[in-house]
């Protein structure tokens, strides 16, 4: 390579990182000083000015007192059916009530599943027939699929 195109990629490489570290410095190294001092106001916070109507405001002005109804908020109300219903207040009774041990069997609630958790005593057999017998008479609207039986 020739000497001189290697001077001029020197010189010009040195400019750049000149001109980088200037891109870099001049903007932090601004200080602006203010000369003319301004008089200290106090600035009223808001809590403490007084609010309420102003004799300024012209009467067309001021918000009208009286709300305006909502006909239709864009959400159909529709209801559910009475099963649907009974069903889940049945299964929100349970859930506060759980952990709920009883002599044969214990039932919890597991939130991953959204499913009760029974735990059969022994003997087994018996329990579950106990458990079977409780559900049907204390929650008849919580079917078998609402309960891992184990």
């Amino acid at each position: 390579m020739d000497s001189q195109n290697i001077k001029v990629y020197l010189a010009i490489s040195g400019a750049l990182i000149v001109l980088f570290i200037l891109v870099l410095i001049i903007p932090f190294s601004k200080k602006t000083t203010n000369n003319n001092l301004q008089p200290t106001t106090s600035v009223p916070f808001p809590t403490s000015v007084q609010t309420g109507s102003s004799p300024l405001i012209p009467n067309s002005l001021t918000p009208n007192p009286y709300s305006v109804p909502a006909d239709f908020t864009g959400v159909s109300e529709e209801e559910l059916p009475p099963e649907v219903l009974d069903a889940s207040l049945q299964k929100k009774d349970l859930r506060q009530k759980a952990p709920l041990d009883l002599t044969t069997f214990v039932i919890d609630f597991d939130y991953s599943e959204d499913k009760f958790v029974v735990t059969l005593k022994d003997p087994k057999d018996q329990a579950r027939t106990e458990f079977e017998s409780w559900r049907t008479s204390n929650y008849p609207g919580l079917g078998v699929e609402q309960f891992l039986i184990r």
